[in-house]
């Protein structure tokens, strides 16, 4: 009797202790600081680049948000057995075709505030600039949306939404739309094209989210389902999508509607949970608690999980949630008729948001504002996540320049190293 009592609290002590390691996904809500930091960063210019290096990583000074602790007893990324110095590399600089060290591209041409490489999951380089720290989370701004549209094709392959279906089917605040009934789920979560937006549009719209004004609002959602909203045309977006814009906070509610869970929740059981996130991550949202379409903010080894589980998908699909047809188009090859992008290689194309890469095969990017990235090489297992605050967005210097970044980094990694 005594061993089976001795045997049953065994049982029920693994079982608590498992239930205990299960990592949750219950984001805290988090009010809005002060608005303001320092002297000179407020809530008019929070967002300006010259101060996203302070600003990008204590968003929630600014915005309401939710957020999410690390799962206690989360495995930290492990070192690879032999590092790699990435700042000592010799390179082209793309500006002026001199040679010169890596480091000074990261530095001066592209202003990396951190980049990590990851080799086979394991880190092979880790550096940190001007204040941004490991353990801290960055706003991802516009690089948040690949993620949504990775998300969209999840809920897809789960039978959450149907492709070729309206967005109002999903939406019931929208039907009154006329100009969204011809709008497809696919359309929407591919993101070639968006809505004729004009200036005094996408003002009205950062003011709805609560971006750039302190006054009240009646929330994104309200702004969005306003009669007439959306009787624009559809016309192609620029590539890469480097600006927002209200057709990503459309599919940011398709995907919590759909789901029935909110946006935040959604993003960490299908994704978050399976990358083992080891910082905290948040989510800014408006005054009404909705999380917004760019409000996803993570640590740069957080960011870097995200491509590793893209690697771990293709390779371990009867385990990854991930569709295998997301992956696959992603890195099939590009038709010779694709329009170039200046500043990436011939063959490049904005696939769901993210950058099919042309020339070497299987590379793919997502590319938000400012030279925040991350690459993945599907065939060489590398990925490179990079927080950086470049001047400006989207120019061809600031493409060529990540591109020989990127290209310097591959090269290193599939040489034999001397010990």
């Amino acid at each position: 009797m005594k061993r089976r009592l001795t045997m049953l609290s065994l049982v029920l002590a693994t079982t608590i202790s498992t239930a205990r390691a299960v990592p949750s996904c219950e984001f805290d809500a988090v009010a809005a600081g002060s608005g303001r930091i320092g002297q000179w960063i407020d809530k008019d210019n929070w967002l300006a680049v010259e101060n996203q290096r302070v600003s990008l990583q204590a968003a929630d000074v600014f915005m309401p948000a939710r957020r999410l602790r690390p799962a206690p007893g989360g495995e930290a990324l492990r070192a690879a057995p032999r590092p790699l110095e990435i700042d000592r590399l010799e390179t082209t600089d793309p500006l002026d075709g001199r040679k010169r060290d890596l480091g000074f591209l990261l530095d001066s041409r592209l202003n990396v505030d951190g980049v990590l490489v990851l080799h086979n999951g394991r880190i092979l380089s880790e550096r940190y600039r001007n204040g941004l720290r490991a353990s801290e989370p960055r706003l991802l701004l516009q690089a948040t949306r690949p993620l949504l549209a990775l998300l969209g094709a999840m809920s897809i392959a789960q039978g959450k939404l149907t492709g070729d279906k309206s967005v109002t089917r999903f939406i019931p605040a929208l039907n009154n739309q006329p100009g969204l009934r011809k709008l497809s789920v696919h359309r929407l979560v591919q993101g070639q094209e968006r809505h004729a937006w004009s200036p005094e549009d996408l003002a009205q719209w950062r003011q709805a989210g609560g971006w750039t004004s302190s006054q009240p609002t009646t929330g994104i959602r309200s702004w969005l389902s306003q009669p007439g909203r959306w009787d624009k045309p559809l016309v192609e977006q620029e590539v890469p999508p480097f600006a927002g814009n209200p057709d990503d906070d459309m599919l940011a509610w398709l995907l919590a509607e759909s789901n029935a869970i909110p946006l935040a929740r959604l993003f960490c059981e299908q994704l978050l949970i399976r990358s083992r996130h080891e910082q905290p991550v948040f989510w800014l949202t408006d005054a009404q608690g909705i999380e917004l379409a760019e409000g996803l903010g993570m640590s740069l080894r957080d960011f870097g999980r995200l491509g590793q589980l893209l690697l771990d998908a293709r390779v371990s699909r009867s385990r990854s949630r991930i569709p295998a047809w997301f992956v696959e188009t992603l890195t099939a090859s590009s038709g010779i008729r694709n329009p170039e992008v200046p500043g990436l290689p011939k063959g490049s194309e904005q696939r769901y948001g993210f950058m099919h890469l042309g020339g070497k095969p299987n590379r793919v990017a997502i590319i938000g504002p400012h030279g925040t990235s991350l690459y993945v090489d599907f065939d060489r297992r590398l990925v490179i996540a990079v927080y950086a605050t470049y001047p400006r967005t989207g120019t061809p210097a600031l493409l060529a320049t990540l591109e020989q970044f990127w290209k310097v980094v591959d090269q290193a990694v599939s040489q034999p190293r001397q010990r």
